[in-house]
């Protein structure tokens, strides 16, 4: 009985790409990333606005740091599909929570009739 190649999972493509010590590299900037945004916003360090600027851009690092170290997604044969898959992928997110977001903001003067806001309740 013979065994072939694809019979091992450790000789799988994205099982050799994976290294011990760029997980650990992962985790601490994650945790890094993660924990300097809530940092800030518990202790109001900043105006609204430059919280806001410093947790998206700590969202935006937090995605590509786990991108290439958790997912590897690079540029390598191996993983170019699964990256502009991915970069594909990105527009449809955003869209997704813009347009929620957007719902949800203007949910009350959308669905609520604007004359009978402020009518008297059953004519007194």
């Amino acid at each position: 009985m013979s065994t072939s190649t694809h019979d091992d999972p450790l000789r799988h493509p994205e099982v050799q790409l994976a290294h011990g010590g760029q997980y650990v590299a992962g985790f601490v900037l994650s945790l890094i990333l993660t924990a300097l945004p809530l940092w800030l916003v518990v202790d109001h360090m900043g105006t609204r606005l430059r919280l806001m600027l410093v947790v998206v851009a700590s969202a935006a690092a937090l995605t590509l740091v786990q991108g290439y170290f958790w997912l590897r997604l690079d540029l390598s044969p191996t993983q170019r599909w699964m990256t502009a898959a991915f970069v594909l992928f990105i527009p449809l997110f955003v869209m997704t929570i813009g347009l929620t977001a957007w719902m949800f903001a203007t949910l009350y003067t959308r669905t609520m009739i604007p004359t009978l806001m402020h009518a008297p309740a059953f004519g007194h």
